[in-house]
């Protein structure tokens, strides 16, 4: 994280800096109007009420950026960030496969995940909604099986006779928490993919329908494991316990927490589509233009870019500046506890991460040109910062249940992909309504 917040702070630099081109820029064929904003029409609309003919007066008083204008300045930042986390693995790549003392190797290592997982998220918010979607899934699917794993770990605990065979040790996992993993996987990824669908029914009734699949199934646990055996003379029926409410409240715990509240950054990045024929001239050079895969890619349909994925990255650069924030601020000036569940966090690391967070999307609100933007985007930070640090303190809260100290080992020197998530599960939903009351003001 620290890696990727160097990075993204040496790029946003220049993009804040002010350009005289800007200003004499000549108008542009796009509509005027911020990236979240909707078209301006030719005629003015007839004010309704006081407040509306104030607003309509401040509007028309007050300069408006140009769409293109918007757009160039807030890509700048990624594209530059993406180049120097590029940079930055050559020297990391030597330094953690080369021979050497372990503890410089494993700091070598920790940087050279931290920028390859910084290039892919960047990559990935930026792959349309099909590749968007597909990975979403599959990180979903590690991250909620270590999550169930966890649970189970969690109902071993709940007897206290040492097992004296691995057989032991399973049939102690099995009479403790059972939760419908399989299930639970399944409803979330139908959760996602209702995200993405344009119908507002599909994306209300995705959680609801979910929850009732998942009661009836644990109701009926023990009849569908025999219908399984009769229909498949292959599978061996297991002998499942009776569903007890461990087993229904962690199902849901998972369902809600890597199913529904991921869903929203789904919808975050559909936010405000834009057409490639719009978007190209804003941001490539007109001598790069004429290339073949540019030209294919301005005729295309694709959404590889929306204003909602770059609100997207935006809350996700806040969230990681938080966290290296809250990190180095307690290290170094940390002396009041937090909460007994991560009694590393301090208070003081607490308000380093909201500063960070917010000064973050202050930088990024001038750039996207929302209204007001120190004070909508500073809001915005702080709401990132405390829900991140939410989703942190929950994964930190089942670890301890567990008694472990990483969620998995799929990342080196990280380890679980959980752990590097956590502080994202709870921010999409308040980001994402929060960008749609915006959407409302412009």
């Amino acid at each position: 994280m620290f890696s990727l917040a160097v990075a993204s702070a040496v790029a946003l630099l220049p993009a804040l800096q002010p350009n005289a081109a800007h200003a004499a820029a000549r108008p542009s064929p796009l509509v005027r109007r911020p990236l979240l904003g909707a078209a301006v029409s030719a005629a003015p609309l007839r004010p309704r009420s006081s407040a509306q003919a104030r607003l309509q007066a401040r509007r028309a008083g007050a300069p408006r950026m140009l769409a293109a204008e918007v757009l160039a300045r807030s890509v700048r930042p990624i594209v530059g960030t993406i180049s120097l986390c590029l940079a930055a693995l050559v020297p990391c790549t030597v330094g953690a496969f080369a021979p050497g003392e372990v503890r410089r190797r494993g700091l070598w290592r920790r940087g050279f995940t931290g920028f390859s997982f910084a290039v892919f998220v960047s990559s990935w918010i930026f792959s349309g909604t099909v590749g968007f979607l597909s990975v979403f899934m599959m990180f979903a699917v590690v991250a909620q099986n270590e999550y169930y794993d966890m649970v189970r770990r969690n109902g071993a605990h709940t007897t206290t006779r040492k097992p004296r065979t691995r057989l032991h040790a399973r049939a102690r996992l099995a009479v403790g928490i059972n939760p419908t993993w399989k299930l639970g996987l399944l409803g979330s990824c139908a959760m996602y993919v209702a995200a993405a669908c344009p119908s507002v029914a599909m994306r209300e009734a995705a959680f609801p329908l979910t929850g009732c699949a998942t009661i009836i199934y644990l109701l009926l646990r023990p009849g569908f494991e025999r219908c399984y055996g009769r229909l498949f003379p292959w599978y061996t029926p297991r002998d499942t316990p009776p569903t007890t409410y461990d087993d229904v409240g962690t199902t849901f715990m998972g369902i809600f927490l890597f199913g529904y509240m991921p869903s929203f950054w789904v919808r975050l990045r559909g936010i405000g589509p834009m057409a490639p024929a719009a978007l190209l001239p804003a941001i490539v050079p007109p001598r790069l233009r004429g290339c073949a895969p540019l030209v294919a890619l301005e005729r295309s349909r694709s959404d590889l870019l929306t204003a909602g994925a770059l609100v997207q990255w935006w809350t996700m650069l806040a969230i990681v500046f938080a966290d290296v924030a809250a990190y180095f601020v307690g290290k170094r000036f940390g002396r009041t506890p937090l909460i007994s569940v991560s009694p590393g966090k301090t208070w003081e690391g607490l308000w380093g991460g909201v500063v960070a967070a917010t000064a973050t999307m202050a930088a990024a609100a001038v750039l996207l040109g929302w209204p007001y933007p120190l004070a909508t985007g500073g809001l915005y930070g702080i709401g990132c910062a405390l829900m991140g640090l939410a989703g942190d303190l929950t994964v930190s809260l089942l670890k301890r249940s567990a008694r472990v100290k990483d969620t998995g080992s799929i990342m080196p020197g990280h380890g679980g992909l959980l752990d590097r998530l956590d502080s994202y599960l709870l921010v999409a939903a308040p980001a994402f309504f929060y960008v749609s009351a915006l959407r409302m003001l412009l």
